[in-house]
């Protein structure tokens, strides 16, 4: 049944936090009771602006409250587990900075939570799909109008190094760039082409953090099988000399897209002296971002709706950054087995 009042909402850690405790409390449908955070200075200067919730250092003040419905978890990785599950446990609607989590045995208790509360959902912040250019893209794939699929190619330039050497990545005892970077860019490749690859194969450096407390790699690069021979390339820089962007390529029977740092745009013809088509549509469009976590909020509200995020699509991509470790560790190709 659709809710009759606004969903109660909390959210756990005020870095992208910030951006989202905005967008609940902004939104009718929702009612901020509830901002979190280790840092205290981080607590007053967003609770100044955002007096009507409560505040706290404790989660468990968050995740144990019985009033709150939906508990936004945007702390540090290695926290997401515990916090998704005790949230669930305690009858909360659970949306999660990506990524969801850090191995297999946390994934499957996490499903195994779900399953034993039929009543709640899950979603994550894979906030490219909010993207007017990748959704442009993604119609344009699924109308068949650049012809069969054969190859993706995306790249997520983080440009960020310094993300990596200080803070709570240089400290974390299993930070991966999978999990923090590529994750978007497998999203990304799962939502326009509404396929799951079969296999990966992965390989990763740590070259540009090397001279730093940075003990994991900072590069990876995936290689996706898909069936019918479908291939994509995914590759993740932490350290790079670029700033922040995400480049995609799609390759088809009939054209092909083209968008990197030097422009975006459709390529209709192999004759050189057809122009390529100039594409407009919006990016990176950050003024859309919260759109992922609102339409979470609309599909619980009425009961009956498809958030931008299904849960299913967060336990995919998951699988496939897990199983992308994996065969970064070991070497080998892997089958990948979805959650």
């Amino acid at each position: 049944m659709p809710a009759q009042r606004p969903l109660k909402a909390a959210v756990i850690g005020l870095g992208v936090g910030a951006h989202q405790a905005r967008a609940l409390a902004a939104h009718p449908g929702a009612e901020l009771v509830w901002l979190c955070d280790l840092d205290n200075q981080k607590l007053a200067t967003l609770g100044s602006e955002l007096p009507q919730a409560r505040q706290t250092t404790h989660d468990d003040a968050v995740l144990t409250d019985p009033s709150v419905d939906l508990v936004c978890i945007a702390s540090y990785d290695a926290a997401h587990h515990r916090q998704i599950i005790t949230a669930l446990e305690h009858g909360k609607q659970v949306y999660v900075e990506k990524p969801m989590c850090l191995t297999t045995a946390e994934a499957q208790s996490i499903r195994r939570a779900l399953s034993a509360h039929p009543n709640l959902q899950l979603s994550s912040n894979l906030v490219l799909r909010t993207c007017p250019l990748f959704s442009k893209v993604r119609s344009a794939v699924q109308a068949h109008d650049i012809g069969a699929l054969y190859h993706l190619d995306a790249d997520y330039l983080w440009g960020r190094k310094e993300k990596l050497t200080s803070g709570w990545r240089a400290a974390a005892d299993n930070y991966s760039i999978i999990h923090g970077a590529a994750v978007h860019m497998v999203d990304l490749v799962l939502w326009i082409t509404g396929m799951r690859p079969t296999t990966v194969r992965a390989l990763g450096s740590r070259i540009t953090v090397a001279d730093s407390a940075q003990r994991h790699n900072d590069f990876a690069v995936l290689l996706l099988g898909f069936e019918h021979h479908m291939t994509a390339k995914i590759a993740a820089h932490g350290g790079c000399i670029h700033p922040h962007f995400h480049t995609l390529k799609v390759f088809g029977t009939q054209a092909t897209f083209l968008h990197d740092s030097s422009g975006t745009h459709w390529v209709d013809s192999a004759d050189p002296s057809q122009p390529p088509r100039p594409e407009h549509a919006d990016y990176p469009a950050k003024q859309h971002r919260s759109r992922a976590l609102t339409s979470f909020v609309e599909a619980l509200l009425s009961g009956n709706g498809t958030p931008l995020v299904p849960q299913e699509d967060v336990f995919a991509a998951m699988s496939v950054c897990l199983a992308a470790e994996q065969a970064a560790a070991t070497g080998e190709t892997l089958t990948i087995d979805y959650l």
